[in-house]
């Protein structure tokens, strides 16, 4: 998977944009005035992530599949811990704990196992309305979901 941005991201959103590219072990890549299908040809994976802004912070995850197809759109809100502290991350695969419709979603997409945590490593907890991102037991941040929708299978 490649992580981008929108076209003028603020600063929290290329952050937020680095630690995901960190967690999921991917490349992350500046767009600026690049388009989506010249983003694309950068993955070596069919698979792209955009994360856009809203009021000068992240504001959604949008994955587009193979050939630009939008496969999910999350609109969402950030919360980071107090001690938070951007740091790159080892090269664990991340582990995806919790039931849910977008939790599964991402498993599916992005081939991401799903199974218990046990502190070690990375680990996405879906809970509710939110996703929490933990690495080493520690929480890195937490993606509050506002509204996600689901692109419709073609007939």
């Amino acid at each position: 998977m490649l992580i981008t941005s929108s076209r003028k991201p603020s600063v929290n959103t290329r952050t937020l944009c680095k630690y995901l590219a960190s967690f999921f072990n991917c490349k992350y890549l500046t767009r600026g005035k690049m388009g989506l299908a010249e983003v694309m040809s950068y993955s070596d994976d069919p698979h792209v992530m955009v994360v856009g802004d809203y009021h000068g912070s992240p504001g959604s995850l949008l994955f587009y599949g193979e050939g630009g197809d939008e496969l999910l759109s999350i609109r969402l809100s950030m919360f980071y811990p107090e001690d938070y502290k951007f740091t790159n991350l080892k090269s664990f695969e991340p582990v995806i704990m919790g039931e849910s419709e977008v939790g599964n979603l991402l498993a599916h997409y992005f081939d991401i196992y799903q199974d218990d945590c046990y502190g070690e490593g990375k680990c996405i907890k879906v809970e509710g309305d939110h996703l929490e991102f933990f690495y080493s037991g520690k929480l890195l941040f937490r993606l509050n979901i506002k509204s996600y929708r689901v692109a419709e299978a073609d007939n």
